[in-house]
């Protein structure tokens, strides 16, 4: 057989036997690898889909630090519920003068204060006394003979001013925020007495708790101690102390206010 017929069957039966195909993946260029392992029982995994996930976990750390880091530079103070500065308050009110062994007043009372800020505060106070004698005032005469010399109160004014160097906010049954400050007080003015017709120089101290209501409306209870000379017969001076606990009311105007910097 001559070579040509070697040839000639052999393309015979490569033309009969089935055609293979081996197909190679050169992947997306410049991508990375595209080499792919089990991790353990799980899917498989590529190893820019590990990287991506490794990633991921560094930000989301990194991101959970840098809150931590936030939260302990950055102080969040809540706006006040209420604001005094620059308004007036209007106070109506009562009490009672305790101390006394031998007489008792009832006091009726009303004032205006300007707060010039959040602290300060200057006004004017005004109040009217009922007073009366005690039982203790009758047993001395009538069981001693002794007639003592009453010197009841009358009526007083003071010029005043409070200075508020506690305030704070307290939850009221779960039902609202109280904003509250407490103040002390100290007024020069004058006290009108049964004895004489004079007025009598006196001064005041005293401290108190404000109670913020509403946005127009305060509740405040008082301790006043009013101090004054009182001339008896013989142009005998004794200094008095009038102490006296009330409650007062007090209306704001204007009724309503705006923040200088908004929530």
């Amino acid at each position: 057989m001559t070579a040509k017929s070697l040839r000639l069957i052999a393309v015979v039966l490569l033309s009969l036997a089935p055609a293979t195909v081996v197909a190679i993946d050169a992947g997306p260029a410049n991508d990375g690898p595209t080499m792919s392992e089990n991790e353990g029982d799980g899917p498989t995994v590529s190893v820019r889909e590990r990287a991506r996930r490794k990633r991921a976990s560094k930000l989301a750390e990194a991101a959970r630090k840098g809150e931590a880091e936030l939260r302990k530079s950055v102080r969040v103070f809540q706006q006040r519920y209420l604001l005094k500065g620059g308004r007036v308050e209007i106070l109506a009110g009562g009490g009672s003068v305790f101390g006394d062994p031998l007489t008792h007043h009832c006091a009726a009372d009303a004032g205006l204060l300007y707060h010039v800020n959040e602290e300060w505060s200057v006004g004017i106070d005004g109040v009217k006394y009922f007073g009366e004698r005690k039982e203790s005032f009758l047993n001395v005469q009538s069981d001693f003979g002794l007639f003592p010399e009453r010197s009841l109160l009358q009526a007083s004014v003071f010029a005043q001013t409070q200075y508020s160097p506690i305030f704070g906010k307290f939850a009221s049954f779960a039902l609202a925020v109280i904003q509250v400050d407490s103040y002390l007080i100290a007024g020069l003015g004058g006290v009108r007495t049964t004895l004489g017709d004079a007025i009598k120089p006196a001064a005041l101290v005293g401290f108190g708790t404000r109670l913020h209501i509403l946005r127009w409306l305060t509740l405040s209870f008082e301790v006043r101690d009013a101090l004054m000379m009182e001339t008896f017969r013989d142009d005998n001076q004794v200094l008095l102390q009038h102490l006296s606990a009330g409650v007062r009311l007090g209306f704001w105007v204007p009724p309503t206010f705006q923040y200088r910097y908004q929530r």
